[in-house]
Parts: C-alpha cells; sequence; structure tokens
C-alpha cells in the first residue's frame, strides 16, 4: 500500500509538472546595448527583453486597442511584475560587434498566471464593460401545479410565490458573479418580461431565442436552469431540484453546469420551500460562478470552436510536438484538444479567438521539431493542413 501511495504522488506531481510546461510560451529576443560593464549590458537587454515579449504577448491576449487604450495601466501593474508570470530566463553569452554589446535572451511566459493579472486587472475581458450574464431560470410548483418564467408575461398572481423565490435566486446569482468580475442581469426584479416579445415567451429556450436574448441584452452569456419543487419520496416534507448551464451563446456550448437536489423539513409547503431556498441559493450560485470564471480566464468564453485536420500519416511524436507547438507559440488558441484519428489523418478540435484564416496562417509558420505545415483549405468550420515534404 506504501508503495502504491508513493507511485500515486510521483504521477500526481509527474501530470502536474506536464500540465505547468504545457502553460509555459517560450519567446526569444535578441538585443543589444551600449553600456561598457558586462553586468548593466545584461541587466539592459534582459529589461528590454521583459518589456517587449510582456506588450507582445499581453497584444495577442488582449488586442492592439485595448492594450494601447491600457498603456499606463499595464506597464504600472502587469509589466512591472513580469517576475511573476516570467519564471524561466536564459540569456546567452555576450558577443561584441563595434561600439555595442549584443545577446539573445530565452524567456518562458507563463500565460496562466499572466491571464490572472490581467484578470486582476479588468484586461482580460473582451469588453471595456464587465461581462453580462442573464439568468433564465424556469420555476415549476408539482405540489400546486403552476410554473412560473420571467419572460413570459402572463397573470402573475398565481405565481407570486414562485416570482418570490425567483427573486431571492436571482439575488444570490447577482452576488455570485459581482464577485468574479461579471454583471448578471435580475430580470424578475427588474420587470423585463414586459419587454419580450410574444414570438420568444416560450416553455423552452431555443437556440434562436438565446440568440434572440442574448442579442437583447448584450449578455454572451445566459443561464438555462430550471427549478421544480414536488413532494418527497418519504415523510411530509418537500424536495427541491436546481438544474443550471452557463451557456455560451456565440457556439451554443455550455462552460458551465450545477445540479443540486435538497429535501426540505416537513412543514407548511410555501415556508419549508422558502426557507430552504434561502439556505442553498448562496452555494449554488457560486459554484456556477466560479465555472464560468475559470472558462472565462481559459479563454474558452468568447472564443470559436474550429477542427483542424491534418492529413497523412502522424506519428505519436507528431502528434504530441503538434500539441506542444500550438500551447506554446500560437497565443490565440486556448484549448486544443484530439477529436478523430484515422490511419491517415488526425482531428484537432481548437478553442480560438481567430478567423480560420488568420489561424491557417499562424499554423503555417509553426515549427513543429523541425518540420513545417502546409496549407490543403480554410474555411469557416475547418482548416485542413498537411506536412510538408
Amino acid at each position: 500500500m506504501k508503495a502504491i501511495g508513493v507511485l500515486c504522488s510521483v504521477l500526481f506531481l509527474f501530470g502536474t509538472a506536464l500540465a505547468q510546461q504545457s502553460d509555459l510560451l517560450e519567446r526569444v529576443y535578441s538585443g543589444s546595448s551600449k553600456e561598457t560593464n558586462p553586468q548593466a549590458v545584461k541587466r539592459e537587454i534582459q529589461e528590454q527583453a521583459f518589456q517587449k515579449i510582456s506588450e507582445d504577448v499581453i497584444k495577442e491576449l488582449i488586442g492592439e486597442e485595448r492594450f494601447a487604450k491600457n498603456k499606463t495601466l499595464i506597464n504600472n501593474k502587469i509589466i512591472k511584475n513580469s517576475g511573476r508570470y516570467i519564471p524561466f530566463v536564459k540569456p546567452s553569452a555576450v558577443t561584441q560587434e563595434g561600439e555595442e554589446s549584443k545577446m539573445s535572451v530565452s524567456l518562458k511566459v507563463s500565460l496562466k498566471d499572466l491571464k490572472q493579472l490581467l484578470q486582476n486587472n479588468s484586461l482580460l475581458a473582451d469588453n471595456d464593460t464587465l461581462p453580462i450574464v442573464l439568468p433564465m431560470v424556469s420555476w415549476q410548483d408539482r405540489v400546486q401545479g403552476r410554473s412560473y418564467r420571467w419572460w413570459q408575461s402572463l397573470n402573475k398572481e398565481p405565481q407570486g410565490f414562485l416570482m418570490a423565490e425567483g427573486k431571492i435566486f436571482e439575488e444570490s446569482l447577482r452576488e455570485a458573479f459581482q464577485k468574479n468580475n461579471f454583471f448578471l442581469i435580475k430580470p424578475i426584479e427588474s420587470g423585463l418580461g414586459s419587454q419580450v416579445p410574444v414570438d420568444f415567451q416560450n416553455e423552452k429556450i431555443s437556440s434562436e431565442d438565446s440568440q434572440f436574448f442574448a442579442k437583447m441584452f448584450n449578455a454572451p452569456v445566459i443561464i438555462d436552469g430550471q427549478v421544480v419543487l414536488s413532494k418527497a419520496d418519504k415523510g411530509n416534507g418537500y424536495r427541491i431540484e436546481v438544474k443550471m448551464t452557463a451557456v455560451q451563446v456565440s457556439n451554443g456550448r455550455a462552460i458551465a453546469d450545477v445540479s443540486r437536489r435538497f429535501e426540505t423539513s416537513n412543514g407548511v409547503f410555501e415556508n419549508v420551500v422558502d426557507k430552504k431556498i434561502k439556505e442553498i441559493s448562496d452555494a449554488a450560485a457560486n459554484d456556477l460562478s466560479v465555472q464560468v470564471l475559470d472558462a472565462w480566464q481559459r479563454g474558452s468564453v468568447g472564443s470559436n470552436i474550429l477542427r483542424i485536420t491534418i492529413k497523412g500519416r502522424n506519428t505519436l511524436t507528431d502528434v504530441e510536438s503538434l500539441k506542444e507547438s500550438v500551447r506554446t507559440q500560437i497565443t490565440q488558441v486556448k484549448n486544443i484538444r484530439e477529436r478523430l484519428v484515422t490511419s491517415d489523418s488526425i482531428s484537432f478540435e481548437v478553442d480560438t479567438t481567430v478567423s480560420s484564416e488568420e489561424l491557417a496562417g499562424r499554423l503555417e509558420s509553426l515549427q513543429v521539431a523541425n518540420k513545417k505545415l502546409g496549407r490543403v483549405s480554410a474555411d469557416s468550420d475547418e482548416i485542413v493542413m498537411k506536412w510538408n515534404q
């Protein structure tokens, strides 16, 4: 048993090390200095490297326009703390060319740590305003035979209790998401149901409905949720089932999910349900908001999904080298996953913030273990490449 424990610890540490390495972006900077003291030369060129490489990577992450608008903040809050996201520095030997001294510096940038700094300073989001989240949570009461959805402008009297519980839930969601720099709309409190056209007052939220609501409220993320109240299987209590899925509307992808089931104590239906909702709503909301924040920091929110297919025979070394090169050299790719392997091709799915045309160009310039890729085709959904001979 002790040996198994040691082995598990070694495997855990090895896996952690691999994860940390895959998050490191490798860059090289070549600079010059007119200083005469060798130590001063190294210091000056290393400072140049930190500044230039930091600027380049940050521009790739947040865009040229956002960088220019926040340049002073980035210099003072991010680049001055470059030691927090540049864990590895390797300078070359200093060479003399005329009156100048020259040196190259190899750096590794931790994208995770850099993104965290940017997020802490509200620089990572795609918009200057807080990212907006719209909850669309339906309430179904199987005990009293009633239901409530804020986007349906029906007679509100029979749903008064469900509306009140919905307000409690959306307040918990607002507070949880606000902690993580998101702005969650409170549609019940704001009475937004009256603004929804009849054609979109449906029980089930379709993809078309989601697109409409996202555009109407400028919300890239919608919470598709349901709270069901019913009798407990045993005793005189009641069951509360909560299901919420945060969906990135642009591609319909679920980025967070919470599913909980609770039992109330025995008692008057509305009293015990209200008490339990107040007890559990904060925890469920916090769980969902943390997952959404994690997806946002990984770059999953606001990105598109593209398929990359590599034609030809691909060895295991080719595949691993390609994934590592994409992770470390193309910052616009947030995640890369294997999806289909055949005898004459392999397909990956990637989250990216750039178009297929731009990504195909970056893949062509990629150096993969002394091999290069050539473009076969590129459309809005898929890029097809092949290994150059």
